[in-house]
């Protein structure tokens, strides 16, 4: 990034500087968080933050990881008025060959819980000790 005009004197290392509408490529490091728009190519680069607000993020989302719903819209766009409709699979099934353990914690009460109402077990699930496992949490079943 070229600074063209400074108007608040030196920027010395280690000292903060305020300042808006910064233009700039490559790497942005802020140390009080980032407000305004980001606009660019992403997907040629990576964003790490801790913590990203934003009004609105477009695109399809395929490439965002670590997120679970509870649901499936029946439409993906956005104009639809089936993107606030929602169906959700009644069984979960633990196929042969699969085991997995369910276990929470003290600070979650020691309760997991599901949207599905069936288990369908072919393989083996074990119910961590202490834990409750609650089904069909969203009533739908």
């Amino acid at each position: 990034m070229a600074l063209t005009k400074i108007t608040q004197g030196v920027i010395k290392p280690g000292e903060n500087f305020d300042t808006h509408n910064i233009n700039s490529t490559g790497i942005i490091t802020s140390t009080g968080g980032f407000v305004g728009d980001l606009t660019g190519d992403v997907n040629a680069g990576v964003i790490t933050a801790t913590t990203v607000n934003a009004t609105t993020i477009t695109g399809d989302g395929s490439g965002i990881t670590g997120v679970s719903g509870f649901a499936t819209a029946l439409s993906s766009d956005q104009t639809s008025p089936l993107s606030v409709i929602f169906k959700t699979p009644k069984q979960l099934t633990v196929g042969s060959g699969v085991s997995i353990t369910v276990a929470s914690d003290t600070t979650s009460g020691n309760i997991a819980f599901m949207r599905e109402s069936v288990i369908s077990i072919g393989g083996t699930l074990h119910i961590g000790s202490g834990t409750t496992l609650r089904t069909n949490v969203l009533n739908l079943f």
